[in-house]
């Protein structure tokens, strides 16, 4: 039985006289998943404890490369060599190598010589297999630590990114759609704890549409293990804009209100940056002048991960997700109900704002509706 995963942290290694830092926060996401007394953190490696329940909470854990079901060992070299003839003799193969790592740098032998040692001691076992170091069909890992020896055959590819909140926070524009989903999970990849903000039009957003965000939103908190969302009335303000002289600008006007509205949460709660699931030409109000003149109403820096995908790229990785099955399921979404037959789809900023002249009450609202949000907490308890 194996005693210990060991985990290897990808990016983390590129940073420098940060890097404490940021296996500090890999350290603060693993203990929510597993319990601090089975977690051992080094400069290069982490180590926790091997249980069937540990090794599935690292399928949603960012920050990390790789990782390895091993046997921790002694660091003694007949020890060590009897493991590897066993791993040997419960595998079938034709070819085999070594792999070894001598970290510790005071034991008896280096890389080159326990490759040919514990290799010879294969052979010896196995004398009708062959030694392959290019393609082999079993290949034994042996990592010399300072205090133990990890042995292993496996590497499991995990999330990469940067551990969760180590690049601060987001508020993220939700909606039930394929693709804000998909952009939150690529926002926490990067580092970034991600809160949300979504925008609902009672009576026409029913239990139903409001259930299904509430699911998505609880299946990208897998990644984080809490999440914050702020739930926006916004049905007084959608009506309101629906009398505006141009009614092609509707979205367009619609969205600068959301921004504006989600510029003003992320100031009152510390939150220094937007982020949404536009994708640059795939509707009316994303072409280049569409965000040009949308962005204007916000001085946060606004992230939008997916501006150069394409839909089935998109798709992709929210069935690897498992939001897919979610954002497809019918509902009422405040952008589609807005919706003009014919929206515009290059406004100019001039225009926009002229229009928004003709709304003399729209900011009072804003604030009104900024002032009346609900929030809503999201915990993972187990996974």
């Amino acid at each position: 039985m194996y005693s210990k995963i060991l985990i290897r942290y990808g990016e983390l290694t590129l940073k420098g006289e940060n890097k404490k830092d940021f296996i500090n926060f890999l350290k603060e996401d693993l203990m929510l998943r597993i319990p601090k007394n089975e977690i051992k953190m080094e400069y290069d490696r982490a180590f926790i404890d091997y249980s069937a329940k540990n090794l599935d909470s690292l399928k949603y854990v960012f920050g990390i490369s790789s990782y390895s079901c091993a046997y921790e060992l002694e660091n003694n070299l007949e020890t060590i060599k009897s493991k590897v003839i066993d791993i040997a003799n419960n595998k079938n193969f034709s070819s085999f190598a070594i792999d070894s790592r001598r970290h510790n740098k005071n034991f008896s032998m280096n890389s080159n010589e326990l490759n040919i040692f514990f290799g010879d001691a294969v052979l010896e076992s196995f004398p009708n297999k062959k030694v392959d170091l290019k393609n082999p069909d079993l290949k034994i890992y042996v990592e010399i630590r300072d205090k133990k020896t990890y042995v292993f055959t496996d590497y499991i590819f995990a999330l990469g990114g940067m551990p969760m909140a180590s690049s601060g926070k987001v508020l993220h524009l939700i909606s039930g759609g394929i693709d804000s989903p998909v952009a939150a999970y690529l926002m926490q990849k990067r580092g970034l704890k991600v809160s949300f903000i979504n925008f609902i039009t009672p009576p026409h957003t029913d239990k139903k549409t409001t259930d299904k965000v509430d699911k998505i939103i609880e299946s990208i908190t897998k990644y984080q293990m809490n999440a914050t969302l702020y739930q926006i009335n916004y049905t007084k303000i959608m009506n309101y804009i629906g009398l505006v002289s141009n009614q092609k600008y509707k979205i367009t006007l619609m969205r600068r209100s959301f921004y504006r509205i989600a510029t003003k949460l992320a100031n009152k709660f510390k939150i220094f940056a937007l982020s949404t699931g536009e994708s640059l030409a795939q509707v009316a109000s994303q072409t280049l002048e569409s965000l040009y003149t949308i962005g204007e109403v916000t001085d946060l820096p606004v992230f939008r991960p997916l501006i150069s995908f394409d839909k089935n790229e998109t798709i992709k990785i929210a069935q690897t997700i498992g939001t897919f099955s979610l954002s497809i399921e019918k509902a009422c979404e405040t952008c589609e109900l807005f919706a003009p037959k014919n929206p515009v789809t290059k406004p100019s900023r001039k225009e926009a704002k002229k229009l928004e002249e003709e709304l003399s009450d729209l900011y009072n609202l804003e604030n009104e509706i900024v002032d009346e949000v609900v929030i809503k907490e999201y915990k993972i308890i187990n996974l």
